[in-house]
């Protein structure tokens, strides 16, 4: 493996730990931004020996042109996500943009090419230790896991060696945006349960996470395969935001909601938004009524095995971590 890896994304959440993980293994490291990105979740990594940040945007392919001269491997992770949005947007983005990208690897020389998916190609039906690479794809419902599986597609079928690595359902950590809000949602007590909180999921706290990927950037067995990397354990969401709770001093959630009746709802406010509203994001949407209602956990153990990955850290300890980052919040 060629000592440079390039990180798309980098100034993302889970990017932006990638690069850390990746010099404090001893690699040097590209940064790919957008001209637009903040740059602040990078602050730790700017001066560091072996960094060195380009700009470029998917969607424009001439400006990819370079970026990748001297490269190894590619962990890619700039993605658009979000679980609402028209279909050209995660098309321009998530499909073209890899496209794009993966071509300049080609004409680069670059060897390997790890793609941050999502367990999204999955239709959330319920399941317990699923396998990631026999679990049909069916997730294409929604604009975000329909452009997923498009560019799984299409890094698997590249001339290099191509990984999938789905983070666990739910990926948190410092630095990340999502969680400062779930946060808040918790401590308010305005974030009610669906079904009891009874359905489990995988976690992925960062830590664990952006190891898993460097793993599956190093390893010879990876290629050509799909791996989710999570943290240990089946925690349902009952415990997780009843633990979030307990850090934020907020009350633990009591209130439920069914979830018979939330995707009902949902479906009908985002029809009406898409007439009133077009532009704006609604307040609830199909997919977050429907995330907490099902089982969503998948087997790692392809990952230990091949990978010889252990997540380093439970999920109580990743949430804690996590939780003391935010400054709003006393370390309890």
């Amino acid at each position: 493996m060629s000592g440079l890896v390039l990180v798309t994304g980098a100034h993302g959440f889970i990017g932006s730990h990638l690069v850390d993980e990746f010099l404090a293994a001893g690699y040097r490291v590209r940064g790919l931004v957008t001209p637009w990105g903040q740059l602040d979740r990078l602050d730790g990594a700017r001066d560091a020996q072996g960094f060195e940040i380009v700009q470029a945007d998917l969607t424009e392919p001439e400006s990819l042109q370079g970026v990748c001269e001297g490269v190894g491997v590619i962990v890619h992770a700039a993605a658009r996500v979000a679980d609402w949005g028209p279909w050209a947007a995660f098309e321009r983005v998530n499909v073209r943009g890899t496209r794009a990208l993966l071509r300049e690897a080609e004409r680069a020389g670059v060897r390997r090419f790890v793609l941050v998916s999502s367990v999204a190609v999955h239709r959330y039906r319920g399941f317990r230790d699923a396998d990631p690479r026999t679990l049909p794809r069916d997730g294409g419902d929604f604009p975000y896991g329909r452009s997923k599986i498009m560019a799984e597609d299409a890094v698997l079928a590249a001339g290099l060696e191509g990984v999938v690595v789905r983070p666990g359902l739910w990926p948190f950590g410092p630095r990340d945006a999502n969680l400062a809000r779930l946060a808040s949602a918790v401590h308010r007590g305005a974030l009610p349960l669906v079904d009891g909180g009874r359905a489990v999921i995988n976690t992925a706290y960062v830590s664990n996470l952006v190891r898993g990927l460097r793993l599956a950037a190093e390893r010879p067995e990876a290629a050509g395969r799909v791996y989710v990397i999570a943290d240990a354990g089946a925690p349902s969401w009952k415990e997780l935001l009843g633990e979030l709770a307990r850090l934020t001093g907020g009350p633990a959630p009591r209130r439920s909601v069914p979830g018979a009746v939330a995707v009902p709802v949902a479906a009908a406010i985002e029809a009406a938004w898409r007439v009133l509203a077009p532009n704006r994001e609604p307040p609830l949407t199909r997919y977050r009524a429907g995330l907490m209602r099902r089982d969503v956990h998948f087997s790692i153990e392809a990952a230990t095995r091949e990978l010889g990955y252990e997540p380093t850290y439970n999920w109580r300890e990743g949430l804690a971590a996590s939780v003391a980052a935010l400054p709003e919040f006393e370390p309890r």
